[in-house]
């Protein structure tokens, strides 16, 4: 009779672990990002205007109104609505100085080039490396999220590999 008692708190020790194994598996599938892996898609950009595209994606539909910008459909692209004109001849602007979060980093020019931007600390060594390449006329404006950078002064490195554009500068992050 003992031994059948504990036969079955031994089954359902057995069932209550797996419930709980089951359970703890649902709990972290649910931190997964939201990402779609398929296995054909397309880019094409010229100059302003960028397409992409993924097979099966019926449509992408992209509603704006005011200040937000409502998309739907697998691929959200990222979309920059902007009243501003192209700024004329080749630039670069940072700002704001000082900083505290994000770094706007805004690069502007009429012919292909590729840059790399360099985020160097006090003691010259690079904490952030990133390579941009333009195939045409581009006007690249993109906050850089430097809240991990600890606070202090930095040099920010930007270079063309054609050797053109060679800049840096200095920004304070509070």
């Amino acid at each position: 009779m003992a031994t059948l008692t504990g036969f079955r708190m031994m089954k359902e020790f057995k069932i209550l672990g797996l419930f709980f194994l089951v359970s703890w598996t649902n709990v972290f599938t649910q931190q997964l990002s939201h990402q779609v892996l398929v296995p054909l898609a397309g880019l094409s950009s010229d100059g302003n205007i960028s397409y992409s595209q993924t097979v099966g994606e019926t449509a992408v539909e992209i509603i704006s109104c005011s200040d937000y910008i409502f998309t739907q459909g697998f691929q959200q692209p990222l979309v920059k609505v902007s009243s501003e004109t192209h700024p004329e001849g080749n630039g670069i602007k940072i700002y704001p100085n000082p900083v505290s979060d994000y770094v706007t980093i805004e690069l502007y020019g009429e012919s292909a080039r590729t840059f790399r931007i360099d985020f160097i600390n006090l003691a010259g060594r690079v904490v952030r490396s990133s390579r941009i390449e333009f195939s045409d006329n581009f006007w690249f404006k993109e906050p850089q999220n430097i809240k991990d950078l600890i606070s202090g002064f930095y040099l920010i490195r930007i270079k063309s590999e054609d050797g053109m554009i060679d800049r840096a500068f200095k920004i304070e992050k509070i």
